[in-house]
Protein backbone atom coordinates (compact mmCIF):
# COMPACT_ATOMS: atom_id res chain seq x y z
CA UNK A 1 0.00 0.00 0.00
CA UNK A 2 1.11 3.21 -0.84
CA UNK A 3 1.70 5.85 1.70
CA UNK A 4 -0.63 8.49 0.55
CA UNK A 5 -3.51 5.33 0.31
CA UNK A 6 -2.59 4.67 4.35
CA UNK A 7 -2.99 8.39 5.15
CA UNK A 8 -6.52 8.84 2.87
CA UNK A 9 -7.79 5.77 4.72
CA UNK A 10 -7.71 6.75 7.85
CA UNK A 11 -9.49 10.43 6.55
CA UNK A 12 -11.92 8.01 4.86
CA UNK A 13 -12.87 6.04 8.11
CA UNK A 14 -12.71 9.75 10.26
CA UNK A 15 -14.76 11.55 7.97
CA UNK A 16 -17.74 8.49 8.01
CA UNK A 17 -18.19 8.36 11.74
CA UNK A 18 -18.14 12.24 12.51
CA UNK A 19 -20.92 14.56 12.12
CA UNK A 20 -21.25 16.51 8.93
CA UNK A 21 -20.37 19.99 10.74
CA UNK A 22 -17.04 18.28 11.59
CA UNK A 23 -14.41 18.86 8.82
CA UNK A 24 -11.91 16.10 8.12
CA UNK A 25 -8.56 17.37 6.26
CA UNK A 26 -5.69 14.98 5.04
CA UNK A 27 -3.17 17.66 3.91
CA UNK A 28 -2.09 21.19 5.60
CA UNK A 29 -4.48 23.96 5.38
CA UNK A 30 -3.89 27.70 5.62
CA UNK A 31 -6.66 28.54 7.89
CA UNK A 32 -9.33 26.18 9.86
CA UNK A 33 -12.88 26.18 11.55
CA UNK A 34 -13.55 23.98 14.36
CA UNK A 35 -14.05 21.73 14.55
CA UNK A 36 -11.74 19.81 12.39
CA UNK A 37 -9.61 16.64 12.48
CA UNK A 38 -6.63 16.80 10.69
CA UNK A 39 -5.15 13.23 9.38
CA UNK A 40 -1.46 13.52 9.17
CA UNK A 41 1.83 11.75 9.91
CA UNK A 42 3.68 11.50 13.22
CA UNK A 43 6.94 11.52 14.12
CA UNK A 44 8.91 8.76 13.61
CA UNK A 45 7.12 8.77 10.39
CA UNK A 46 8.41 5.10 9.78
CA UNK A 47 10.58 2.23 11.42
CA UNK A 48 11.42 -1.10 10.42
CA UNK A 49 9.24 -3.56 11.87
CA UNK A 50 10.19 -6.86 9.69
CA UNK A 51 12.49 -7.75 7.12
CA UNK A 52 9.72 -7.59 5.09
CA UNK A 53 7.51 -4.42 6.16
CA UNK A 54 7.28 -1.50 8.60
CA UNK A 55 5.15 0.32 10.65
CA UNK A 56 3.68 3.69 9.91
CA UNK A 57 2.76 6.34 12.84
CA UNK A 58 -0.25 8.73 11.85
CA UNK A 59 -1.93 11.87 13.63
CA UNK A 60 -5.45 12.28 14.07
CA UNK A 61 -5.29 15.85 15.63
CA UNK A 62 -8.87 16.47 16.82
CA UNK A 63 -9.34 20.58 17.14
CA UNK A 64 -13.03 20.93 18.85
CA UNK A 65 -12.62 24.58 19.55
CA UNK A 66 -11.12 27.77 20.23
CA UNK A 67 -9.87 28.22 24.27
CA UNK A 68 -12.10 30.81 26.06
CA UNK A 69 -12.94 31.09 29.15
CA UNK A 70 -15.03 28.85 30.94
CA UNK A 71 -14.67 26.92 27.56
CA UNK A 72 -16.62 23.00 27.21
CA UNK A 73 -14.72 19.97 26.52
CA UNK A 74 -17.99 17.87 25.80
CA UNK A 75 -17.05 19.05 22.40
CA UNK A 76 -13.79 17.14 22.08
CA UNK A 77 -14.55 14.18 24.48
CA UNK A 78 -17.28 13.40 22.17
CA UNK A 79 -15.05 13.27 18.73
CA UNK A 80 -12.32 11.35 20.34
CA UNK A 81 -14.90 9.38 21.49
CA UNK A 82 -16.02 8.68 18.49
CA UNK A 83 -12.66 8.35 16.35
CA UNK A 84 -11.71 5.75 19.01
CA UNK A 85 -14.53 3.51 18.97
CA UNK A 86 -14.62 3.30 15.52
CA UNK A 87 -10.47 3.20 14.85
CA UNK A 88 -11.01 -0.26 17.35
CA UNK A 89 -14.18 -1.49 15.16
CA UNK A 90 -12.15 -1.28 12.38
CA UNK A 91 -9.03 -3.16 14.57
CA UNK A 92 -6.74 -0.24 13.95
CA UNK A 93 -4.26 0.22 16.64
CA UNK A 94 -4.21 3.22 18.58
CA UNK A 95 -1.06 4.00 20.30
CA UNK A 96 -1.89 6.55 22.38
CA UNK A 97 -4.42 9.38 22.45
CA UNK A 98 -3.10 12.71 24.30
CA UNK A 99 -5.30 14.70 27.18
CA UNK A 100 -6.54 18.15 25.44
CA UNK A 101 -3.88 20.65 25.13
CA UNK A 102 -3.65 23.72 23.72
CA UNK A 103 -3.08 24.46 19.98
CA UNK A 104 -2.16 27.69 18.37
CA UNK A 105 -3.06 28.09 15.06
CA UNK A 106 -2.23 31.94 13.18
CA UNK A 107 -2.24 33.61 16.85
CA UNK A 108 -5.43 31.78 18.10
CA UNK A 109 -5.07 29.22 20.65
CA UNK A 110 -7.60 25.89 20.36
CA UNK A 111 -8.45 22.80 22.57
CA UNK A 112 -7.22 19.89 20.54
CA UNK A 113 -5.95 16.37 21.62
CA UNK A 114 -4.16 13.59 19.57
CA UNK A 115 -4.77 10.25 18.67
CA UNK A 116 -2.00 8.35 17.66
CA UNK A 117 -1.83 5.28 15.28
CA UNK A 118 0.62 2.83 14.17
CA UNK A 119 -0.23 1.11 10.96
CA UNK A 120 1.54 -2.17 9.23
CA UNK A 121 2.86 -1.55 6.21
CA UNK A 122 4.00 -4.60 3.64
CA UNK A 123 4.90 -4.81 0.20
Amino acid sequence: MKLSAVRETYAALAKSVVADDVSVIDSLPDSITPPVVFVAWSDPWLTYDTLCGFQSNLEMMVVAQRIEPGGQYEVIEDLVSTLVLALRDDHRAVRDITSPYPLQLGGVDYLASSINIIHEVEE
